[in-house]
């Protein structure tokens, strides 16, 4: 179906990118900066913790906004990021610090991407062939997270660390593509509007009451 297969093209070429970076940003940190195992933890903590902290938000945004635009912001805010990170790495200008913020920025980002990825993907294929949908993008996530890392270690080895960033920003910019051409009917969503709290509250008491859902977000 045209527009799950435009959807998946792009997305599978950004969870690819995804999967080259936390080897990149390794060797950023301890090679290229000459910094600590710890430097490293703190860089990519302060990635986690914002995804962790705004991803209710973001799921709330998903469902107020268009989700598709959601994501191509998103989109286009990583993408650029993850450029900002390959200019300073290639010029040898990085410090730590900014790897600190930019990384920060990208976990907001995808805090606010991770909901409407997933709220999208019924809009884009029959319902008889959600689950087919759904497995097809969870096995190239798969994919991409033990294809990724060799990739990367390979690039970062061979070249810089900042071109593993490079190519990440190259398939943001599919992505960004793809959700651009994307087609869409506008849905109506059915009932009251409630304040964004109130959404909030709704959001925190589905992901606690279902025990499978927060543990994997603990995990």
């Amino acid at each position: 179906e045209r527009r799950f297969r435009l959807l998946w093209l792009g997305q599978a070429t950004s969870t690819l990118g995804d999967g080259l970076v936390p080897v990149a940003l390794a060797f950023a940190v301890i090679q290229t900066l000459d910094g600590s195992p710890t430097d490293l933890g703190i860089v990519l903590a302060a990635q986690t913790l914002p995804l962790v902290v705004f991803v209710l938000a973001g799921g709330v945004w998903a469902d107020r906004l268009p989700r598709q635009m959601v994501m191509l912001v998103s989109d286009v805010i990583r993408g650029v990021v993850q450029a900002a990170i390959a200019v300073l790495l290639l010029s040898g200008r990085a410090e730590l610090w900014q790897l600190v913020v930019l990384v920060a920025i990208y976990g907001t980002a995808q805090a606010f991407f991770q909901p409407a990825a997933t709220g999208l993907v019924p809009a884009t294929i029959s319902a008889p062939r959600l689950q087919q949908a759904n497995a097809l993008l969870g096995l190239s996530r798969s994919f991409a997270f033990v294809v990724g890392p060799a990739v990367a270690g390979v690039i970062a080895a061979v070249t810089n660390p900042g071109s593993v960033f490079v190519v990440d920003s190259v398939t943001f910019a599919v992505s960004a593509t793809s959700l651009a051409l994307l087609r869409l009917s506008r849905s109506r969503r059915e009932g009251e509007r409630q304040s964004f709290l109130a959404d909030l509250k709704g959001g925190w008491h589905e992901l606690v009451s279902h025990t499978w859902l927060w543990v994997i977000v603990a995990w």
